[in-house]
């Protein structure tokens, strides 16, 4: 998840660096006759694809203990009965990156054992067609499994009430007053937009949201808590 987060990241600094020419401080200039790359490449687009990776890097990271810490049945209780359809789809999504990264590996590795060695980008399609298909086959049989559950026939049934402790009470209470908090904050005018352009500058800095997107990494302190003293 986190390889995934830098990926995504960088990948916004540079196309934003690469397609973006406008700012006042140029670091060089291609010609303009140059299609779509043609022109100056500045700082102030390279702040801005920082600011729109961290954006990236930040959803990625917020999402990614979804997807490795709830099993998707999880995801579906905690939908009300009347999001039913959608709390399925999100689960199917939710399932669908592990799913991936497991039948990525398992495809890699069953090709280098028959001799398989990466020789460059083309090479790759020997795992990635694999792989689709095996995607495409796994969504078929997840299709055929919930018709032959009669999904969507009636309502929600339920093997067992979802249940909160305290550990998880109190992060829902922390992450509700952090999302309050900011709300204050740009409703207050404390934590202000920023753009990199014309000319770059540094953001504001101010005390209230900045403690309030900090307060959001304590779940993963206790989680790691609970998994050091358990």
């Amino acid at each position: 998840a986190f390889a995934a987060a830098v990926a995504a990241g960088l990948a916004a600094v540079a196309f934003n660096f690469a397609l973006v020419h406008t700012g006042a401080d140029v670091l060089f200039q291609l010609p303009d006759w140059v299609p779509a790359l043609g022109g100056p490449y500045t700082v102030e687009a390279v702040a801005s694809g920082m600011s729109t990776g961290l954006v990236l890097a930040g959803a990625l990271l917020a999402v990614a203990p979804l997807t490795l810490l709830l099993e998707p049945a999880q995801v579906v209780e905690a939908v009300p009965p009347v999001l039913a359809r959608t709390g399925a789809a999100a689960a199917a999504a939710l399932n669908l990156v592990p799913a991936l990264a497991r039948s990525f590996r398992s495809v890699a590795e069953a090709q280098r054992l028959r001799g398989w060695r990466p020789r460059g980008p083309a090479s790759w399609a020997e795992v990635a067609v694999p792989v689709v298909l095996t995607a495409i086959e796994d969504s078929i049989q997840l299709a055929e499994a919930m018709e032959a559950r009669a999904f969507g026939s009636g309502p929600r049934t339920h093997l067992r009430p979802p249940a909160l402790g305290v550990t998880g009470w109190g992060v829902a209470g922390l992450a509700l007053a952090a999302v309050l908090a900011f709300v204050l904050s740009r409703a207050l005018g404390w934590a202000a937009d920023w753009y990199a352009y014309p000319v770059w500058q540094l953001p504001t800095f101010s005390p209230l949201p900045a403690l309030a997107c900090s307060a959001l990494v304590l779940p993963a302190w206790l989680w790691r808590s609970h998994a050091w003293t358990a």
